[in-house]
């Protein structure tokens, strides 16, 4: 008790310089906390968040290459082969030059027939925004059996055209195929930029593309007709796996490329995260040379001018190992307090703090329990050090300084 009281006491004379000490723990415990959580951040994104993520398998040919897309049966084969091995579910989107009737303003139509929902990330300019009535429906029809379309917002403003109005599709190339549908809906692409041939895109559900015979009227890859099928696996080791069964399967590397359209979409958004964690690395470095130079000048100037306080202590008959646990105490009473206040500071405001300093969306998370912990067990390793250190400083006193001359000292 009576260590403790002289250590308060002596924290007390020298109020700035243990206000110093204290805030330096504190702001060194408060940022390396939001630091090492943005790195935790960005090292769950990389390994169980990249694993937990569904890939699509896309099938190309190869640039420079003299490959022709695949069709419907070559995808059908490659289906089949992978059945045995590879739990696997797909989607689906084909593109055809179609007849249109009543839309009176002339122009060169496209038809884009889509198999569900999950192909629109991937469609060819993009995910389109419905600013008026409905987006496709894939589960059903309406009552009166008439299949929908979407428009684009400049079509329908050069033909006055608006939700409900009915439409009439042809086969360019089978003319006697035809189907009446409606306007479901009316769609824009917002700001980004795409061509002009792209507000010309008719957008619908795939069995009005297949009702029509477009799958069938030309090959994919001639003008105007494209298919775009792509195999969605559970995990990127399933995608890797379908690599491989690709490639023993006859689909040959030097004609044809896979992608994962959405392992790269997930890689282009984490690119901001891994350049925030870069950035906490630097930043946590930075806090932790800084902090502990200055917890080192304020441990430094603290013992520095206490020798005769030491002197006097061993005079009257207080133990060295007394009066070092005193110094040591009280570097604990200023430390360890900070520590504490300091992580849960960082605790609190690593969220929202993360969020306003670094563009991580979603991924933007308060620091977990765990990582508290491990900071603040570092965190008390240095505590421990320092407090080892304050105290040294009486064992290293000499009993023979205590007849020393300051004057002759100082010549």
């Amino acid at each position: 008790m009576f260590v403790l009281k002289n250590a308060w006491l002596t924290i007390r004379r020298h109020l700035a310089r243990s206000l110093v000490f204290f805030l330096a723990c504190l702001a060194v415990a408060a940022l390396t906390l939001v630091g090492a959580t943005v790195v935790k951040i960005d090292r769950t994104a990389r390994t169980s968040g990249y694993e937990a993520q569904t890939a699509d398998a896309v099938i190309t040919p190869k640039k420079g290459s003299k490959a022709k897309p695949l069709g419907w049966e070559e995808y059908s084969k490659y289906a089949q082969q992978l059945q045995p091995t590879l739990q696997y579910k797909a989607y689906f989107t084909e593109t055809s030059r179609v007849g249109v009737e009543g839309l009176t303003a002339k122009g060169t139509f496209s038809i884009l027939g889509i198999s569900s929902k999950d192909a629109e990330p991937s469609l060819p300019y993009g995910t389109f925004r419905i600013i008026e009535g409905k987006g496709i429906d894939y589960t059903s029809q309406d009552n009166s059996g008439v299949q929908s379309i979407l428009i684009s917002e400049k079509t329908a403003r050069a033909n006055k055209a608006k939700v409900g109005d009915k439409v009439s599709l042809t086969n360019p190339v089978k003319t006697d195929m035809t189907a009446q549908v409606k306007v479901g809906g009316i769609y824009t692409y917002g700001k980004r930029s795409v061509p002009e041939s792209a507000y010309d895109t008719i957008y619908t559900g795939y069995p009005v593309f297949a009702n029509l015979e477009l799958d069938t009227a030309s090959e994919p890859g001639s003008e105007g007709h494209d298919l775009h099928v792509a195999f969605v696996l559970s995990s990127p080791s399933d995608y890797r796996e379908f690599i491989k069964a690709m490639r023993k399967n006859g689909l040959k590397e030097s004609k044809y490329d896979i992608s994962s359209p959405s392992l790269d979409r997930y890689e282009k958004q984490l690119k901001p995260v891994h350049q925030a964690a870069d950035q906490a690395r630097t930043g946590i470095i930075l806090v932790s040379i800084l902090g502990g130079l200055i917890l080192l000048v304020s441990l430094f100037l603290m013992l520095k001018s206490r020798r005769n306080e030491i002197g006097m202590a061993v005079t009257i008959g207080i133990h060295k190992a007394r009066l070092g646990w005193q110094f040591a105490l009280e570097t604990l009473l200023l430390s360890i307090p900070g520590l504490g206040l300091g992580l849960g500071l960082g605790a609190l405001v690593s969220k929202p703090l993360i969020q306003a300093r670094f563009d991580l969306g979603k991924l933007a998370v308060a620091a977990d329990i765990s990582l508290v912990w491990r900071v603040a067990l570092i965190g008390m390793a240095v505590c421990a050090v320092m407090a080892l250190v304050a105290s040294l400083r009486v064992a290293a006193f000499k009993t023979s300084q205590l007849y020393t001359n300051d004057l002759e000292e100082r010549a």
